[in-house]
């Protein structure tokens, strides 16, 4: 207590001093004045190494001191951000890109056929239904939570196309509430179903009368290292009925750290159970239970190991999974419930790595990432393989979709100079047409997405996708932008974003780093950038950065980095280790607090991607060998920085934003301004269209101005 009202009593006297003496800033160099930031003496002692940890107070996010600091903080970005030459250009780029019109993947029943369609103006998309060859609006979240910070976060229809289950999420609180509606009429039905975390997919039963879910049962806020499994159980909730009424599916309250889920074959005859353990980033275990025998036991076939089965298709007890057991970069085996010991390949392991398998008309259409761009190729049941699918070029085919009965599936192209389009697809055939193609206010025919390779430790040859307009002329001189992820398996895909396509437009290089520890080459690529190999994949987006400058697109100071979540970890470090390797870094939602994250957040779920600094003496070497925060230090000049949380976000708690904003100002010893932008009435990833396209646009104009040479030859 004495201590929390010496450090109220200090930042009370900064703040006042802060205040009559405002940061001040021009619009061609900002001369910063940062907001004082008390610094303790707190300190963790792990396996004999004292870890100084002056700005510990900050992770108590909401008292009132954090507040004040926070505020001041939020002064000094608003001022320092309004000043950016580029920002409502790029404001005006995105909301171009991200409300051009454009209708999804429709989502088929036998009574209705349901997609979202996006509309120029409007902050969400509206739900569209097609019952009778007529389409109309069935659902309107822009009318429906006006002026509120409600979005529609997820949406399945039910398998007779007569019941919607959709999500909304307030304020980014990280929980989901799942309602049903009517797609008759348009109702909503009796019945809420709440304490659903947003990373928790529902799964229809195929007899539409309910489906499951994974959950807590309430929204009660959880203890910071609370095993991510303990509570958490599937349910199935029917339709119309009070979640007090929903039926316990599968728990294992014996494993806490494990999370239970359930499904149905898309025949409706078995139950498919598994759990999957803390990220989720390993193996998974599988038990099928006979839905129309007198027995309610499940059968076993796989228990929790390093390699994960997904359910791909069945015929009667005979079932398809793609698997990762003994096959690294994934294969397709068939097992017979009647002999479960023994299972058959179906389709062999290939050099590329199967990413996905979705079966369509009684056929499988496979996913390979081929040096990580998408091909398709389809394969009999029995495993001959028949064709490829001819796609338009180098990119990524986002998703794909069928049911095992129908012959008409769908399948969405792009790359980060082509936008969305959508197919419809005909596995009879091999004949794909466009069901939609999304525009961009932009020409992209000017623009080429190219793959190039880094070599990084060991000799390793990184993917490193290029994008920019056509004749680039390669002087060191352009704005180029550098992103990655590198984690939990995760292949990072060139793909159409808003973000990079805004960057582009304006003039900018942008660039895609596929660092290890994703899942661009398996299960050998995931295992390489995991646990106590990290380094890998911090290593892997410097060799990327240095690719760049030696390639001609940038030099070291017109090159920038961002990254997201996972990826905000990866260029948070990586400007740590090589403060001169950029001009400027966005980090945003980044887990940088690698040390104390699984004392006051939900880290400790993560520990069998990333580990623990209490587990052993071994893991704390690995993180602390990286951690920014210990690795920071005073008199560094460190480029400018944009470190971006959001005040909701469950899943990465902003204490490691703020800490991480603390220790780069108290070091700072350039001009270069370092800020904390914290995005008000969101959470980790939802947000309205018009508040994600604030800030996307704070970031391309912020990175822009710092990125951009001031003179040209």
């Amino acid at each position: 207590m004495k201590a929390n009202t010496t450090f109220s009593l200090l930042l009370a006297v900064a703040c006042a001093a802060s205040l009559s003496n405002p940061p001040k800033a021009t619009a061609d160099a900002l001369s910063v004045r940062y907001p004082p930031t008390p610094r303790s003496s707190a300190a963790d002692t792990y396996f004999g190494t004292a870890v100084p940890d002056p700005y510990r107070w900050l992770e108590q996010t909401q008292v009132p001191q954090v507040k004040r600091w926070l505020s001041l903080q939020a002064q000094l970005t608003s001022k320092s951000l309004a000043l950016l030459p580029d920002r409502e250009a790029f404001r005006s780029v995105m909301l171009s890109l991200m409300s051009a019109p454009f209708d999804g993947v429709p989502d088929r029943g036998k009574y209705a056929t349901i997609f979202a369609r996006t509309v120029p103006g409007l902050s969400q998309p509206l739900l569209m239904t097609i019952r009778g060859g007529r389409t109309s609006t069935l659902l309107d979240p822009n009318a429906r939570w006006h002026n509120s910070s409600t979005i529609l976060a997820q949406w399945y229809l039910s398998p007779d196309g007569k019941t919607l289950a959709y999500a909304t999420d307030a304020a980014g609180s990280g929980w989901l509430r799942w309602h049903t509606l009517s797609t008759i009429d348009g109702a909503d039905l009796p019945g809420t179903v709440v304490g659903t975390p947003d990373w928790s997919p529902i799964s229809w039963a195929r007899n539409s009368r309910g489906f499951y879910y994974g959950g807590y049962g309430s929204e009660r806020e959880r203890r910071a290292g609370t095993p991510i499994g303990q509570g958490f159980a599937a349910f199935f909730h029917r339709v119309g009925t009070a979640q007090s009424a929903d039926v316990l599916v599968y728990r294992r309250p014996e494993h806490r750290d494990w999370l239970p889920y359930a499904s149905e074959s898309w025949d409706g005859s078995y139950a498919i159970l598994g759990v999957v353990e803390g990220s989720g980033s390993g193996g998974n275990l599988i038990a099928i239970r006979d839905l129309h025998a007198s027995s309610t036991n499940a059968l076993l076939v796989r228990p929790l190991t390093d390699a994960q089965y997904t359910y791909v298709d069945n015929v009667g007890p005979l079932f398809y999974f793609l698997t990762t057991s003994n096959a690294p970069r994934g294969k397709v085996v068939s097992i017979d419930l009647q002999h479960p010991s023994s299972e058959r390949d179906v389709i062999p392991q290939r050099p590329d790595v199967l990413d996905g398998v979705t079966a369509i008309g009684r056929r499988f259409v496979a996913h390979y990432l081929h040096d990580v761009t998408s091909q398709l190729v389809v394969f009999e049941r029995s495993g001959k393989p028949l064709y490829r699918i001819a796609l338009p070029g180098v990119g990524t085919a986002s998703y794909v979709a069928g049911e095992p009965s129908e012959p008409i599936g769908y399948y969405t192209f792009s790359s980060p100079t082509r936008p969305h389009t959508i197919f419809a697809y005909d596995v009879r055939t091999n004949r794909s047409n466009v069901y939609f193609q999304q525009r961009s206010p932009f020409d992209t025919r000017q623009y080429v997405t190219e793959e190039l390779f880094a070599i990084s430790t060991g000799g390793v040859r990184i993917p490193v996708f290029v994008a920019h307009r056509r004749g680039l002329r390669r002087d060191h001189h352009s704005p180029t932008m550098l992103t990655g992820y590198g984690g939990f398996g995760d292949a990072y895909h060139p793909t159409w974003q808003s973000f990079s396509a805004a960057w582009l437009a304006r003039g900018g290089v942008f660039a895609i780093a596929c660092v290890r520890g994703g899942g661009e080459y398996g299960e050998t690529w995931h295992r390489a950038g995991m646990l106590g190999n990290k380094q890998n994949a911090f290593d892997d987006f410097a060799a990327a950065a240095k690719l760049l400058v030696d390639r001609g697109y940038a030099s070291h100071a017109t090159l920038a980095a961002y990254g997201y979540s996972g990826g905000g970890l990866l260029v948070g470090v990586t400007e740590v280790q090589h403060p001169g390797l950029f001009a400027a870094v966005a980090e945003e939602a980044g887990p940088v607090d690698v040390l104390r994250g699984y004392t006051y957040g939900s880290e400790s779920a993560w520990t069998d991607e990333v580990g623990s600094p209490v587990a052993s003496a071994e893991q704390f070497r690995w993180l602390y060998g990286y951690a920014p925060l210990v690795a920071i230090h005073e008199g560094t000049a460190y480029p400018a920085t944009l470190i971006m949380t959001s005040e909701n976000d469950a899943r990465v708690s902003p204490a490691h934003s703020y800490k991480f904003a603390a220790a780069l100002q108290w070091a700072q010893a350039s001009p270069k301004p370092i800020l904390l932008y914290v995005a008000a009435h969101r959470g980790h990833i939802e947000g309205s269209r018009t508040a994600m396209a604030d800030t996307l646009a704070d970031t391309d104009a912020f990175l822009m101005k710092y990125a951009t040479p001031t003179r040209r030859p």
